[in-house]
């Protein structure tokens, strides 16, 4: 399967984070959606991405909880801030669809980009747009390349101004 890829979007993705937000509800946090699946409209990889604040104190235990849900913790994909997971679940469009969870704390840089980024995006529809197209040309290029493709989209992010 092409990890890199372009996907219009679905009307069903904010239910379907909320089921996993339910899922996930035992965590104590604050659960958000994040990512293109929260954005109205917006086409993209098609993931679920779900940013979670929390005690950063408790972030072992919470470890625990996550992989309990079936998620796995990927070093590759975390910061000193930020403990990403992801997994795959059963969806009614595809075999499965791959959510991740994004686990931090309110204080910290990632949190504030995470939200920052998405609230602007619904509140500038031609942001989102304009994101939705380099996204799109991103996964042509990219050729399952990770690095051009975050490459490609860091323009933007500046745009943005984090």
């Amino acid at each position: 399967m092409q990890k890199y890829t372009f996907k219009p979007y679905e009307d069903l993705f904010p239910a379907l984070y909320k089921q996993e937000a339910a899922r996930l509800s035992s965590i104590a946090g604050i659960i958000q959606h994040v990512g293109s699946t929260s954005i109205p409209g917006m086409g993209g990889k098609g993931i679920i991405d779900i940013a979670i604040a929390i005690n950063y104190d408790l972030r072992a235990s919470i470890k625990g909880q996550l992989e309990a849900l079936g998620y796995s913790y990927s070093l590759k994909g975390s910061t000193p801030e930020r403990m990403f997971f992801k997994t795959d679940l059963p969806d009614p469009l595809l075999p499965y669809r791959t959510y991740h969870v994004h686990l931090t704390f309110e204080e910290s840089t990632e949190w504030k980009k995470l939200i920052k980024f998405r609230n602007e995006l619904v509140a500038h529809p031609e942001l989102a747009r304009e994101y939705e197209d380099i996204k799109k040309e991103a996964a042509a290029r990219a050729k399952e390349n990770g690095i051009i493709y975050r490459d490609l989209k860091e323009p933007f992010f500046k745009k943005i101004a984090f």
